[in-house]
């Protein structure tokens, strides 16, 4: 009886092994392939610790950032009505600022949302012992990157634009 338990269970542990059930750290080492062993699971773990509480922080500050967004247009349309204006400088009301402010909070809940599915996603995989929920983690924290580096790569092209124009602008009234 025993013997057939002791097959049964090595039979089990080659399945889940060979066929990539579970995550199991072993002394074998292929070329292509990597093995989380202890270490790394206790690093990702760590890391999806942090990963929530960043994440969490961030949705408050979206959270904030779209109740200033509100307090500011609603202060700016009662002063501009007691100073008898209807926009701020150049034309831009109080609706324009708060729109500005919901941008802001809108461009920072994505990164946020993308490192919260990471953390939560890295913590069942390592409880679970799951490959495709640690693949669904690195998707979010790729994602994260992505977003993070298109939205970089935006902010430096408005730079450069800010520089050109400033540059321009100067050289025109030097000139004249």
């Amino acid at each position: 009886m025993q013997g057939r338990i002791d097959s049964a269970y090595q039979d089990f542990v080659y399945l889940t092994v060979n066929f990539g059930l579970i995550m199991e750290p072993t002394m074998q080492t292929n070329l292509f392939e990597l093995q989380v062993d202890q270490t790394a699971m206790a690093y990702l773990r760590d890391a999806a610790r942090w990963a929530k509480f960043l994440a969490v922080a961030g949705f408050v500050f979206c959270a904030l950032f779209v109740v200033v967004a509100l307090l500011v247009a609603t202060v700016l349309a009662g002063l501009f009505t007691t100073m008898g204006t209807s926009s701020a400088v150049g034309g831009l009301g109080p609706g324009f600022i708060a729109v500005v402010y919901i941008g802001i909070a809108l461009l920072n809940f994505f990164p946020n949302l993308y490192l919260y599915n990471f953390a939560n996603r890295m913590k069942i995989a390592l409880l679970n012992n799951d490959q495709d929920q640690l693949n669904i983690s690195f998707k979010n924290i790729r994602a994260l990157f992505r977003f993070v580096g298109v939205l970089m790569i935006i902010v430096l092209g408005f730079w450069v634009l800010f520089i050109l124009v400033l540059i321009i602008g100067t050289a025109g009234r030097v000139t004249t």
